[in-house]
């Protein structure tokens, strides 16, 4: 009986164990994607939210966020386009860019948003692209409209 509870226990702990790797690489492999800020040969790594749900989600939740990651939000087409910071929990600058990479129109240092109504935040330009920073990226790296970017 002992013997039989020790291998339970065991083969539970193990199965932790390895979810919890295959969740630790997993959250490595997010931000497998390149996008380099030309004029600066700044690269940032982003994950891709290239469906409804996955822009839905963005960076919801996510406690943490580092100084060369982001999100890159992929559209179909290019329009105005919206941003808000419903359950964000990371203040973020956002990057609007044309179909051909270029920075259409930024904004910095949004807040985050844990109660309804959350504001949302107008591109007031066409855009293709929305790409999501840590807040201070912008001014730190002296990005500016007109720009280009090289995309994933």
């Amino acid at each position: 009986m002992h013997s039989y509870l020790s291998r339970s226990i065991f083969g539970i702990v193990f199965l932790v164990a390895l979810n919890s790797a295959g969740a630790s690489a997993n959250a490595l492999t997010e931000f497998n994607h390149q996008i380099t800020f030309v004029d600066q040969q700044r690269i940032v790594y982003v994950a891709i939210a290239a469906n409804e749900s996955e822009r839905e989600h963005g960076l919801m939740f996510r406690q943490a966020l580092a100084e060369d990651q982001g999100m890159l939000f992929v559209y179909p087409d290019q329009s105005q386009r919206a941003v808000w910071m419903k359950n964000t929990l990371l203040a973020l600058d956002v990057v609007f860019l044309s179909g051909d990479g270029r920075i259409a129109a930024l904004l910095k240092d949004l807040q985050p948003c844990s109660k309804d109504p959350c504001r949302i935040y107008n591109s007031k330009v066409p855009a293709r692209y929305i790409l999501e920073l840590p807040a201070g990226f912008i001014d730190k790296h002296a990005i500016k409209i007109g720009q280009t970017v090289t995309l994933p």
